[in-house]
């Protein structure tokens, strides 16, 4: 089953109304940008639900890509962000996940029907300057025959 990537991103409103660009994108990896255009808050930043929206969809969006939504999908849990500047310019996320860890995902919901993955994700400027940094708790299921 292909996934198409825009149509998801399209399918999700919050997301489709973000302006949010992929700029890489592989099994391994997915990097976002969001712009500030369309994003501000009252003060002329990043709005703080935008950055925790733009933090907490790349895993499951990844999941999505990497399994589809037959047999396993991926539902986030908890979702901490301590946010560390104001945001004033357009913002990255970079999440990378391994073959081993997709392995495990796999083979542990296969079994248990169910598994729990911890993520620190770090949200930082165009210019590198760190914003925001989450900590995600996401369950694969497996999905019923």
């Amino acid at each position: 089953m292909t996934v198409n990537l825009e149509h998801m991103i399209r399918s999700v409103d919050t997301l489709k109304n973000m302006g949010i660009r992929v700029l890489e994108q592989s099994p391994n990896l997915f990097k976002v940008e969001m712009p500030l255009e369309g994003n501000r808050n009252h003060l002329g930043g990043i709005y703080a639900g935008a950055i925790f929206s733009l933090a907490e969809f790349p895993f499951g969006m990844m999941c999505v890509l990497k399994f589809g939504l037959q047999n396993l999908v991926p539902v986030v849990g908890e979702v901490t962000i301590r946010y560390l500047a104001p945001a004033i310019q357009p913002l990255i996320v970079e999440l990378k996940v391994t073959d081993q860890e997709w392995e495990e995902m796999e083979r542990e919901t296969g079994i248990h029907g169910k598994f729990k993955i911890a993520r620190e994700i770090e949200v930082r400027d165009v210019s590198g300057k760190a914003i925001a940094m989450v900590k995600a708790t996401y369950f694969m299921l497996k999905l019923p025959k």
